[in-house]
């Protein structure tokens, strides 16, 4: 019993030594991660040290061009034929949404674009990237040359100061800005890969009769944006690229080089009779019908109280302010409203510019006051 007891009491004190060790183990295991979490929480919180900004010529260039370069969009409207199940003629409204770039030349808003990006368009929206935003108008356009100009009423904007195109070589690193696939600015760099195109097919029966080509990345939406030389200077307006099935870049693209867009810009400005802002109708930018009956009675709203919102045209105050398919307006600048024509009449009275306040009950029956800037009314579409 004594050697049993013994043994027992060895093979006792060898567990004890092993806890003891497992313990000693784990508290030293413990205080290496505590320290090595301060380590670490004390790295992140440390401030980064100074160093000199970084100044190169991409980077300078980029700073000096991108405040110009502008996002539009683009609303294009009308009539389209359709025929219902009896073979009968009727016309609908459609509208198509478009996205493009332009650049600033002169300090109160005019801006090149292609024409392919503004064609058609009944409202042009356009955003700098301060993101202010502007109602733009079309004061002419070469459909050959694939140049527009764009106006917004603006004061000390940032403008883009024009390079000579004439100058750029083979080889010659270039930035191409613009707002492609709907994100905000884009700036990509290559080189000039060829600075004299001549005739190229770029869709059909639509060709560049001068272009620069280079292998900055250019995708959707950067139609109409800058091609920049190294000290932030226009020289190209990027237009077309070659492409593969999904339309992204493979790193042949083509502007217009900023020479030859000039003199269409020039006799552009020269030749332009823009129409008075007076003479717009105002447009709220909805498209709207009687109240039926059964949707009055369950918001507990009057007979003939208000008009029903039907659709709302997209890039309009009333898209902006958030009206929606359902909503009544009942009141327009505190006058209420019994039905269409006291729509029509009321914005008779009003300017594109102008600012008005709409009472409206939403579909749930919640009410909301919303204040909205009239637009240019596009064709196709009633107030």
């Amino acid at each position: 019993m004594r050697r049993a007891a013994g043994i027992l009491l060895v093979f006792l004190l060898g567990f004890g030594a092993s806890a003891l060790l497992l313990r000693h183990t784990s508290f030293w295991g413990s205080a290496d991660d505590s320290v090595a979490r301060r380590n670490a929480l004390a790295i992140l919180d440390r401030p980064a040290p100074a160093t000199p900004e970084p100044d190169g010529p991409m980077i300078r260039a980029a700073a000096r061009i991108e405040p110009a370069v502008v996002n539009i969009d683009t609303l294009v409207t009308g009539q389209a034929r359709s025929y219902d199940f009896f073979g009968n003629e009727y016309s609908r409204p459609y509208a198509l949404e478009g996205k493009g770039s332009g650049v600033i030349i002169t300090p109160d808003g005019y801006i090149i674009t292609n024409n392919h990006v503004i064609a058609g368009a009944n409202i042009i929206k356009v955003t700098l990237p301060s993101r202010q935003q502007y109602e733009g108008r079309v004061i002419g356009a070469d459909e050959d040359a694939d140049i527009a100009v764009v106006k917004i009423d603006g004061r000390n904007l940032p403008a883009a100061e024009l390079g000579d195109s004439s100058k750029l070589r083979v080889g010659e690193v270039v930035l191409a800005i613009g707002y492609p696939l709907g994100l905000g600015t884009t700036v990509t760099h290559g080189i000039i890969s060829a600075t004299d195109r001549r005739d190229l097919e770029i869709s059909e029966g639509h060709r560049l009769r001068l272009a620069v080509q280079t292998d900055a990345p250019i995708n959707r939406g950067n139609s109409g944006g800058a091609l920049a030389n190294l000290n932030g200077q226009l020289v190209g307006i990027n237009t077309a690229i070659v492409s593969e099935n999904r339309g992204g870049s493979i790193g042949i693209g083509f502007a217009i080089p900023i020479n030859a867009a000039k003199g269409v810009v020039r006799r552009i400005i020269s030749n332009s009779r823009p129409q008075p802002r007076s003479a717009e109708q105002p447009f709220i930018g909805i498209q709207y019908s009687p109240v039926d009956p059964d949707t009055a009675a369950q918001l507990n709203l009057p007979p003939g109280n208000g008009v029903q919102v039907e659709g709302v045209v997209p890039l309009t105050a009333a898209a902006q302010a958030g009206l929606a398919p359902g909503d009544i307006l009942v009141a327009i600048d505190g006058h209420a409203i019994t039905g269409t024509q006291d729509v029509r009449s009321y914005l008779g009275r009003k300017r594109v510019g102008d600012r008005v306040t709409l009472d409206v009950v939403r579909a749930n029956g919640v009410r909301a006051r919303l204040t909205i800037k009239l637009g240019p009314k596009p064709s196709g579409f009633g107030r």
